[in-house]
């Protein structure tokens, strides 16, 4: 059995996939070692099947509002086992295709199993030793659990838990109020469930534009979402009747809050449990510079790195090109760590790129600022009327510096906007001179840009 390659990738997720491909692109022998089934967080545990689940909640709300287009319908009765199984499935199918994926990759070997550091250039698997002078850690990142008394002795979910329930929870009490939070309490609302977000920062989603925020947080409130900002947790106990309670201060007052489940959801945290980074060099821990490198022979990629990279797909997924590249030598300049674009999946979805208007402003860079409301045309017609788009634009060059969009599927109207702003100075002026379709929504998004531009 082979124990010599030319690199050996520890995490078989999104970057870890994508360093093996640009490895053996390159010529060389790639050892993958995955502990769980291949793919990583976004197919097995995140994205795909959490917007699998949003996608039936959304089908459900959908059609409680069947009436306002006419259609009548009797009750909506929610088969939560067959939505869990449809999540599941996907899951699966996912996976499978992954792993056979990765097995079909030739240069690349698959070693399902856990792997730690034996020494610099060593990893340890199955108890067998094997080496290379190129180490990638691409681990990813699991849920995050903050020191809240009483949780070691409270049943409690986290998102990964939440994928596998077969049950409904009547009354779900969910710690924090971050994406994760705030998808999974949108969607299990609208499947059924009795909301309750406890959130300690004194407002959500600091970093996007507060306007389009606080319309988010109306449209959730008036689903019926209940959410508690800047509110403190005392602690966490056991409910007498087999469910949960949470000793809380909310605006001076103390309360408990009953659930039957309890969802703690406050972000994700590099996964290097078990690694043994001392046996590399690292007893401070995984820390890489702007070349992703960590020591002499490790490098490391994707959610595993933490902030400022970012935790989204696409970014594990340049990342796993980039380290490569970098432990190759083949670029010596130091990695962007520009995350992009940034999409929060609830209805409707928030997106932004680049900068708020509060930071362009705090870094000293004249600006022009324009907002448009999704009314008219297929926002009308769809009976999506609601939220808006927001442009930061620099005075005087027709730079785009950041935007944020919030609107139904809002994911998918931001790629101009991040296409345009490679051009530099010329963003403005491409989308203006871009014709879009009427009717859609992306005119809205058009209509913002030219009245920040100046156009």
């Amino acid at each position: 059995m082979r124990t010599e390659y030319d690199m050996v990738v520890i995490g078989g997720g999104m970057a870890g996939l994508n360093a093996a491909q640009r490895a053996v692109d390159a010529g060389l022998s790639v050892a993958v070692i995955e502990r769980d089934r291949p793919g990583g967080t976004c197919p097995l545990r995140g994205c795909i099947p959490t917007k699998a689940l949003v996608r039936s909640a959304e089908v459900a709300h959908e059609v409680r509002r069947a009436a306002e287009f006419g259609i009548r319908v009797g009750d909506v009765e929610v088969d939560f086992a067959a939505v869990m199984d449809r999540v599941r499935g996907i899951i699966d199918r996912g996976a499978a295709a992954t792993r056979q994926w990765l097995l079909d990759l030739e240069g690349a070997d698959l070693i399902e199993g856990e792997g730690s550091f034996a020494g610099p250039d060593a990893v340890r698997v199955n108890g067998r030793v094997i080496t290379a002078p190129r180490i990638v850690v691409s681990t990813g990142a699991v849920a995050g659990v903050p020191p809240i008394p009483g949780l070691a002795d409270t049943p409690y979910l986290t998102s990964d838990d939440v994928l596998r329930l077969t049950r409904l929870p009547r009354r779900l009490l969910i710690v924090g109020a971050g994406p994760i939070a705030l998808e999974l309490g949108q969607a299990l609302g609208r499947l059924g469930a009795q909301v309750t977000m406890v959130e300690v920062q004194p407002r959500l989603l600091a970093n996007d534009e507060p306007e389009l925020v606080e319309a988010l947080l109306g449209h959730l409130t008036g689903e019926r979402i209940a959410i508690l900002t800047g509110a403190s947790i005392a602690g966490v106990r056991p409910g007498d009747d087999g469910g949960v309670r949470m000793a809380v201060s909310h605006m001076g007052v103390e309360r408990e809050l009953e659930g039957d489940s309890l969802l703690v959801a406050t972000g994700r945290t590099p996964a290097v449990g078990g690694l043994n980074l001392e046996a590399a060099g690292l007893p401070d821990g995984l820390r890489v510079n702007g070349h992703l490198r960590a020591a002499e022979t490790v490098w490391a990629a994707g959610d595993v790195l933490g902030p400022p990279w970012g935790q989204f797909t696409h970014i594990a997924r340049r990342l796993g090109n980039e380290v490569v590249d970098q432990a190759l030598g083949r670029n010596g300049d130091p990695v962007d760590p520009d995350v992009g674009p940034r999409a929060l999946f609830t209805d409707p979805e928030l997106v932004s790129i680049g900068r708020t208007e509060r930071q362009a402003r705090d870094a000293g860079l004249a600006v022009r600022v324009a907002i448009h409301a999704f009314q008219g045309g297929k926002a009308r017609a769809w009976g999506e009327e609601h939220g808006m788009a927001k442009v930061v634009a620099e005075a005087g060059t027709g730079r785009i510096l950041g935007a944020g969009i919030l609107a139904y599927h809002a994911s998918d109207l931001i790629h101009p906007v991040a296409v345009a702003m490679q051009a530099g100075t010329d963003a403005v002026e491409l989308i203006r001179r871009t014709m879009h379709v009427h009717p859609t929504l992306g005119e809205v998004v058009k209509a913002a840009v030219q009245e920040a531009g100046g156009a």
